[in-house]
């Protein structure tokens, strides 16, 4: 591997705070099939993990430079963490609008509730909810906000009060779905 053979992780943390830009190579070529692997058993195939990758290879480099940066795991652990949190963001912006019965308990059965909706009817269903309902999952589905986030938009005391309000918010959204549209309609 480019004569670098096996470093140590603060060997490779020194050598990027140090500029060495061969460090990209030997991350990304190190950490290759893990990410491979973890993407295409994630809904994922061959394309995206290059791009994963990389965007997890620069942002390690760019934490790395950070003053107060302290690696406290295996450099690997979290190299797998950023493009783990990267692929998941990916698939949320590639997906269609997803309800989830967050309980996942839907008429007794343990089934998740996945409807495929046209997002446009989602949208306007979610339009005609109040606006507290409507902020906190548009915030949540569409922009993909943590609870964290949220609650400091909303005005929430925190995170444990967007998780309660977001699930009486889908409770409801998921009645007015159930009561407006058939099964055959949806799927």
């Amino acid at each position: 591997m480019f004569g670098i053979g096996n470093l140590q992780d603060q060997t490779i943390l020194d050598r990027i705070k140090d500029g060495d830009e061969q460090m990209l190579v030997h991350l990304y070529k190190q950490h290759y099939t893990m990410v491979k692997n973890f993407v295409l058993k994630n809904s994922g195939d061959e394309t995206v993990v290059d791009d994963i990758l990389q965007d997890s290879v620069i942002a390690v480099w760019k934490n790395v430079n950070k003053p107060n940066f302290l690696l406290q795991s295996k450099l690997s652990t979290y190299v797998m963490a950023i493009a783990k949190n990267l692929w998941y963001k990916e698939l949320k912006k590639r997906s269609k609008f997803k309800l989830v019965d967050e309980t996942n308990h839907l008429n007794g059965g343990s089934e998740e509730m996945n409807l495929n909706m046209d997002q446009s009817i989602i949208v306007q269903l979610v339009q005609n909810m109040d606006e507290t309902c409507k902020r906190l999952l548009s915030y949540f589905y569409f922009d993909g906000f943590s609870n964290k986030v949220i609650a400091k938009k909303l005005n929430f005391a925190n995170s444990d009060t967007v998780k309660s309000k977001k699930y009486q918010c889908f409770k409801k959204l998921q009645a007015t779905v159930l009561g407006s549209y058939k099964k055959e309609d949806l799927i």
